[in-house]
């Protein structure tokens, strides 16, 4: 690539690129990142429907809290539940709201650090039963 065609008007994400200059060397160049500056506001506006879809799911009380944030946060229930330390089984039933409503304080503390979130943040979604 040359010099010229490696320029990206980005200032929030720069990269570096080796292009070719005029002396027909390659040497770096620090420009823009390409994706940032085309693709960011489409993967943001995705994000967000997302989020209020998820939400809209939990706030009908058709999935939990748990399955929120494993969404969210893009893990599979495999390593959702190697990340908390419980069986597969036992995660796949936490994404309910039956069960989640039941889980001890202990178990919401392992989810909410695994979710980097209070435990505050996944009761105010939907409060444990007693």
């Amino acid at each position: 690539m040359k010099e010229k065609d490696g320029f990206v008007d980005c200032p929030q994400q720069q990269v570096i690129l080796y292009v070719e200059k005029d002396n027909g060397k390659f040497e770096a160049m620090q420009t823009g990142s390409y994706i940032t500056k085309n693709f960011l506001d489409d993967y943001e506006m995705k994000r967000k429907h997302l989020e209020e879809s998820l939400r809209k799911e939990v706030t009908e009380e058709r999935k939990s809290p748990v399955h929120f944030f494993m969404v969210l946060e893009d893990l599979s229930l495999s390593e959702l539940a190697a990340r908390v330390g419980l069986r597969k089984g036992k995660v796949k039933k936490h994404l309910e709201p039956g069960h989640y409503r039941q889980l001890d304080m202990k178990t919401l503390q392992k989810y909410a650090d695994v979710f980097n979130v209070a435990v505050s943040d996944l009761i105010d979604m939907m409060p444990l039963n007693g």
